[in-house]
């Protein structure tokens, strides 16, 4: 068997691009490393050279989504759009990530294996990564008026409690996703207000979009 050598980078994204579709085929308990690597075709050293435990690349695969989200953010933070604009798109953003898109459903089955330390471990390593844009968004706010925000830190702790809060009221049943249009629309129109009190901007001026369930992933 010819052995194929290539860039670091490249094995790194296919060993978790296969963990990612295996977690969501099979369950995170039933996938093992030596599926990963099967799946691959490398041998397990190679998995091992790149990640320490099955555990730790579920979290690089979270991670590689909440970097996308940012870049994302970013690109669109270095244009001139306005304040409010920035927060609407990140809240949205965040949102689609955790509950429809790949970590979304990954968070779904982690709870139907009763995963519960391992899925707040993820949360929190988002919320610390996703921190520091969120507050260089809310600095500008407080220069230009717009919000009124004096403790960050626990500010964003908060915010965190009402997006924790709407996934759960908008996923009940186990994380079932909430079918009925006008609950969802209303849950999402009453965090869109706490979080309009929570940062002091104006009435009206947050939307959380309700997601299309035909861009939504489906339990396989």
């Amino acid at each position: 068997m010819i052995r194929v050598t290539k860039d670091p980078e490249i094995r790194q994204a296919e060993l978790m691009d296969a963990a990612q579709e295996l977690f969501i085929l099979l369950g995170y308990q039933q996938t093992t490393v030596s599926t990963i690597v099967k799946k691959v075709g490398v041998a397990q050293g190679t998995f091992y050279y790149y990640f320490a435990s099955k555990e730790a690349i579920l979290e690089a695969i979270f991670a590689r989504h909440v970097t996308t989200m940012l870049l994302e953010v970013q690109t669109f933070y270095s244009n001139q759009n306005t304040v409010l604009e920035k927060l609407q798109l990140f809240f949205n953003l965040f949102y689609k990530l955790c509950y429809c898109d790949e970590p979304g459903l990954i968070g779904k089955i982690l709870y139907k294996e009763k995963q519960g330390l391992l899925i707040n471990k993820l949360w929190r390593q988002m919320l610390f990564t996703t921190q520091p844009i969120f507050k260089g968004i809310l600095e500008q706010g407080n220069k230009e008026g717009l919000t009124n925000v004096i403790h960050m830190d626990e500010t964003f702790s908060f915010f965190a409690g009402i997006m924790a809060a709407l996934l759960e009221a908008s996923s009940p049943l186990e994380f079932d996703r909430e079918v009925d249009p006008v609950i969802v629309a209303n849950k999402l129109e009453i965090a869109g207000k706490l979080i309009e009190n929570l940062l002091g901007a104006p009435v009206g001026s947050i939307h959380l979009d309700p997601l299309d369930s035909k861009h939504c992933l489906q339990q396989l």
